[in-house]
């Protein structure tokens, strides 16, 4: 493998034998969307697309125009969903790749269906239903208007209806409950209208694990897929793996004496002697300030804490019990090594954060190396620079 300064080494077999965890819980003929927005929530898009695709993912979800664009010059021709919104200066590349539109409203709807017509296609769309998201969305009062508007116009084809839950992963699921009901009005007054869709969708990953009636025919599974337990009760429920490690590397070792501050406003004095470890990342990286004197990393094997303030570009640690180190040597910043252990979920907490800002926030700098790990055997797959 090449050495690198920075890397999130991206576990291809743990993602996939997550997608196999979860296509187990689902109806029989459900699809599975893929959401990969934020590029593939740090993983990488592109790749985690393509690992994905024809091993029961039929769909990608993208937050934008820019990361579904991305997917399809990347050669990726599967059906892509943007689930948030489309700016104007957008829609043309919209409407030429053939990426499905989650409309909001009649302006929108209008304004594609004009540029569908310029280039002479029909381009499909999902109708998105605001059930109490309370962002993007047609009112369930307003909805059935909307699709009367948007079947009216030749150029635009409806093939699906969704809306997006607020709180499935609530201790409760009273409201989701209530935004089933509202979605399933919807569907059923449309129908009386005779209007019927090919796929409807509401289900993330928590309302996919906890509420079965709500897969309809395909669900968008996003942090699940990589392994990451925001609120704590997917480990309760189903086997998933961590898909992303973030690993560096020593870049300067020396001992310091006792008194000694360490790095900017003098945030941590050293008591007694101790060996300082140098790593190249920091909050340029997405490594956050607020992590300052409150991680810790494994070294060897072990478990050793942050001291003094993470700056933009380095953090120190201190190795003095982790053995023999050496410049060069590995250090997993998220991930484990034998016992010792650090998650994004800890991350998060340690930041008063959620799990997923931890892996999205991973910057330019941070290396996608591609692995697979069968029997604990590495094979490295691929070896890019983040775009994101």
């Amino acid at each position: 493998m090449r050495k690198h300064r920075l890397w999130a080494e991206i576990d291809i077999s743990a993602l996939i034998s997550n997608l196999q965890e979860i296509k187990s819980r689902l109806r029989h003929g459900c699809e599975v969307m893929a959401v990969v927005k934020a590029n593939a929530y740090g993983h990488g898009a592109v790749a985690v697309a393509r690992a994905l695709l024809g091993r029961g993912v039929t769909w990608l979800g993208g937050g934008d125009s820019s990361g579904a664009l991305e997917l399809r010059h990347s050669g990726i021709e599967a059906p892509i969903l943007i689930l948030g919104a489309i700016i104007d200066d957008e829609a043309p590349d919209i409407v030429r790749e053939q990426v499905t539109p989650f409309i909001h409203s009649v302006e929108r709807a209008h304004f594609l269906n004009e540029e569908a017509a310029r280039q002479n296609r029909i381009l499909k769309v999902h109708v998105n239903i605001d059930t109490g998201m309370g962002r993007l969305g047609a009112s369930p009062r307003s909805a059935v208007g909307l699709l009367q508007d948007v079947w009216s116009l030749p150029n635009l084809r409806v093939t699906g209806l969704g809306t997006h839950f607020s709180a499935a992963s609530a201790p409760t699921l009273h409201f989701a409950r209530e935004q089933m009901r509202l979605l399933n009005r919807v569907i059923d007054d449309a129908a009386g209208l005779g209007y019927h869709f090919q796929t409807v969708h509401a289900a993330n990953s928590a309302a996919m694990l906890r509420m079965e009636d709500s897969h309809f025919n395909m669900v968008r599974v996003g942090i699940a897929l990589y392994g990451v337990d925001p609120d704590g009760f997917f480990r309760d429920v189903i086997s998933l793996s961590p898909v992303l490690s973030l690993k560096t590397r020593v870049v300067y070792l020396k001992t310091l004496p006792p008194g000694m501050d360490i790095g900017y406003n003098r945030s941590y004095t050293i008591h007694r002697e101790t060996r300082v470890a140098t790593l190249p990342v920091g909050y340029n990286d997405g490594y956050s300030y607020l992590l300052s004197n409150k991680a810790e990393v494994v070294v060897n094997g072990r478990k050793v804490p942050v001291i003094g303030n993470i700056t933009m570009d380095y953090t120190m640690i201190d190795v003095t019990y982790a053995g023999d180190v050496h410049v060069g040597d590995e250090v997993i910043l998220i991930g484990k090594s034998g016992s010792a252990r650090v998650t994004a979920e800890e991350l998060a907490k340690l930041t008063g954060t959620i799990p997923y800002e931890v892996t999205c926030l991973l910057g330019k700098r941070v290396r996608r190396v591609y692995v697979r790990k069968p029997r604990e055997r590495q094979k490295v797959l691929s070896d890019v620079t983040s775009t994101d």
